[in-house]
């Protein structure tokens, strides 16, 4: 056979990679980025700090997938709790809420709350509505929409919630609450954690050197068995014809692929086949990762912060996760600031000194002493974004690139879909079992 050819090292090409290779096929992974690992990468500092991209953490309950991580990770993990929180009104609360939250928050609000809640309650005609604003407005009520949705959403994806589609909210709910009991999506489901007083602990697999840790375990694996990870260099061309990828060319090397497995950016992709342009969005990334001289005024492990005056929308702390990702006595916070702009051509620069402020403003530091090195990373392609005509693009697209009968999407990015690293574990696992089944059914042979 040909090589089977993945393009993209992160969490999920790296693990169909790892799946073929060690069946015994010919593969190689092309990652543009100088370093594998995707979203999933660690960025590791000379100065002993390191950072995921955000607050990266494994947890499912699927059984194959639990049984790869942990084949891979070895007894390289740790069982941590989760601790996370959400700052709106000025303050900070746990997420998922907790009963006592009730008596925090204003008496005029919580009232409204309980107002809207047993309306929507006593209201049978749920209809469904395709924008994001209409789902928080008939699930959550118009008072939580107001102080936390509508700012927070705007702010993170820079479209207005009514120009975005409810699957965002859908999702959204989904990953933020985690717990995989509750089935539905809406405030009646979250009143259920609410008022839980003794709720079970969610637990999360991390590995003790960083989420990065488990892809770079994956690589090493994958040349131990003879497989190929070519990094910094972004694929320049691909050549089709009828229904078949024929070539992929890389500046002076030019491959000639059996497979194509693509979990790039579906725009990149449909350029590289000179089609029309897809125009599907994805949101970029702009991460602030501060060392500090001592420990955070608040422990959390993430925070998620609605104040459209505040520049960021997330904050985590590293040791919160590992006490091995930064020197003793001291802790990193990964700031995130998100952008619907091509992060090469008009990605807003941002000031630290804004950056600092706003961590003052939220009580996370005290002044500027208690901050050390501060490095800022740019991450191309870190959301889909599902704005209201999303589905009828996406549909084009993939109609487009169904005729090629050697090209599977993979993965976030390859897939556009808003989906969490277990699933994309999954989702690897469920591809590469389908193509090994594929040739070995039809002896095409190993």
């Amino acid at each position: 056979m040909k090589p089977i050819v993945v393009v993209g090292a992160g969490i999920a090409g790296l693990v169909v990679g790892y799946k073929l290779v060690k069946r015994g096929y010919k593969v190689i992974i092309i990652e543009k980025d100088v370093t594998i690992g995707g979203l999933a990468k660690t960025f590791r500092y000379d100065s002993g700090f390191s950072f995921d991209i955000g607050p990266h953490r494994f947890y499912t309950q699927k059984p194959q997938v639990s049984e790869f991580i942990n084949n891979i990770l070895g007894n390289e993990y740790l069982n941590i709790s989760r601790n996370s929180q959400v700052h709106f009104l000025g303050k900070y609360y746990s997420w998922p809420l907790k009963p006592l939250v009730f008596f925090d928050l204003p008496v005029n609000i919580t009232m409204r709350s309980a107002m809207e809640l047993i309306c929507m309650i006593l209201d049978k005609k749920k209809i469904n509505k395709p924008t994001f604003e209409d789902y928080i407005l008939q699930n959550y009520g118009p008072t939580l929409y107001n102080i936390f949705f509508k700012a927070y959403t705007k702010k993170f994806l820079g479209i207005e919630p009514s120009d975005t589609h409810s699957e965002w909210a859908k999702e959204g709910m989904r990953r933020t609450i985690i717990d995989e009991s509750i089935a539905s999506r809406h405030l009646r489901d979250i009143l259920k954690l609410i008022f839980m007083f003794s709720p079970s602990r969610t637990q999360f697999i991390y590995p003790v050197s960083g989420i990065g840790y488990f892809c770079e375990k994956l690589a090493e694996e994958i040349k131990r068995s003879g497989g190929e990870i070519i990094t910094g260099t972004p694929v320049a061309k691909i050549n089709y014809c009828s229904q078949k990828v024929e070539q992929l060319s890389l500046g002076n090397r030019h491959i000639i692929p059996e497979l194509l497995i693509w979990s790039g950016s579906l725009n990149n992709l449909c350029s590289l086949l000179s089609f029309d342009p897809c125009e599907l969005g994805y949101l970029s990334l702009h991460l602030y990762n501060i060392e500090l001289n001592k420990k955070p005024k608040r422990a959390f492990q993430w925070c998620y912060y609605g104040d459209e005056k505040i520049i960021f929308s997330r904050v985590s702390q590293t040791t919160e996760f590992s006490k091995n990702l930064a020197p003793v006595n001291r802790a990193g916070l990964c700031v995130e600031v998100t952008s619907n702009e091509n992060i090469t051509t008009n990605f807003p620069e941002i000031t630290t000194d804004r950056v600092v402020n706003d961590l003052k403003k939220v009580d996370l530091i005290s002044n500027n002493s208690d901050i050390g090195n501060i490095y800022t990373e740019k991450i191309e392609d870190a959301y889909p974004v599902y704005s209201l005509d999303y589905p009828g693009k996406l549909a084009i697209v993939k109609n487009k690139l169904k005729i090629f009968k050697n090209l599977i999407l993979l993965g976030r990015t390859g897939l556009f879909w808003y989906n969490n690293m277990d699933e994309s574990i999954e989702n690897a696992l469920k591809t590469s079992e389908s193509i090994i089944k594929k040739y070995e059914e039809t002896n095409y042979g190993k």
